[in-house]
């Protein structure tokens, strides 16, 4: 029996990036079983997952929030010793399978910020602080609503895009959904909500909270091991666009590692989600690049209206 599986989810819009994070697993010789969350799917795009080899699906259409939060749930379904979650907005490169699970069974493998890093988890926010650490107002709040342990165990915050844990750590998965449901609002703002000061970053904001303070979480890994071997990665694509929908300034550097999984897909002879978009065609990387900064403006503008006009 297989050791580990890899959980993601995304609706009929991450199609491209769902299918490219399994193509991703099957091209480097990953086997792990995938769980995927869907939202919106009808049989022929789960037959176009299905394809490339042990793939189920968990349906979230009656989910009141953004699927960003039913990363536990989802999680919670696996049967192995081992549950990785993986954002359906990234992929692997090279074969990874021995750097997914943590090194110890009580330790969840997921990259902590560095001091340097910190700041950004809580741009925008003002809490008197140099921002190299968790706020203390956070951290005030965060205490008060798990009614845990006094003391945080975590000074940074991890990051929620990927993260293995090991069978003994559902209890700690099941607080971190009841908390979610518990602590955000019912509705789809999206992956950050700007108007939670001390939730904003939602399924993360809980993750952190459930690190600091739950007595039965996971010891953080120590180190990181998917970003330290350039032939052994998990490359995740932050902010807008994504690139099956063209690409921005600061993706543009993985354009042939991830078009590499595309075109490995299409010699498959799998069925594809849709034509080929034009930003994951191997002979389109000049024009890509010429476009980055004129798609991603496009984005910014497009999402600062949406926000006006809501």
């Amino acid at each position: 029996m297989k050791n580990n599986t890899v959980i993601t989810a995304g609706d009929r819009n991450y199609l491209w990036g769902i299918f490219l994070l399994i193509a991703s697993l099957r091209r480097n010789g990953m086997d792990e079983p995938v769980i995927v969350g869907t939202r919106g799917f009808d049989r022929e795009a789960e037959d176009i997952l299905r394809q490339m080899g042990d793939v189920r699906f968990y349906p979230l259409d009656d989910f009141p929030r953004s699927l960003t939060c039913c990363k536990a749930l989802v999680m919670l379904q696996a049967e192995t010793d081992y549950i990785t979650w993986a954002d359906s907005d990234g992929f692997f490169h090279g074969n990874c399978s021995s750097r997914l699970i943590p090194e110890k069974t009580n330790e969840i493998h997921v990259r902590m910020r560095s001091p340097e890093e910190q700041p950004m988890a809580f741009k925008g926010y003002l809490y008197g602080e140099d921002g190299h650490r968790i706020p203390q107002a956070v951290l005030d709040v965060w205490r008060k609503d798990l009614n845990g342990l006094e003391t945080p165990r975590i000074a940074r915050s991890c990051s929620a895009c990927f993260l293995s844990v090991h069978k003994s750590a559902r209890p700690f998965l099941e607080k971190w959904h009841e908390q979610m449901m518990s602590v955000l609002p019912v509705g789809n703002v999206g992956v950050v909500d700007r108007t939670l000061k001390y939730y904003h970053q939602l399924d993360e904001s809980v993750l952190n909270s459930c690190l600091a303070f739950f007595p039965g979480a996971p010891d953080v890994a120590k180190t990181f091991r998917l970003d330290k071997d350039p032939d052994e990665l998990f490359i995740h694509f932050i902010g807008q666009p994504k690139p099956w929908q063209g690409w921005a300034p600061s993706a543009f550097r993985h354009f042939e590692k991830y078009v590499a999984v595309a075109e490995f897909a299409r010699q498959q002879g799998w069925k594809m989600p849709g034509e080929i978009p034009y930003c994951l065609k191997p002979g389109n990387r000049t024009l890509c690049g010429l476009l980055r900064y004129p798609v991603s403006l496009n984005c910014k503008i497009r999402k600062r209206l949406r926000k006006i006009f809501h």
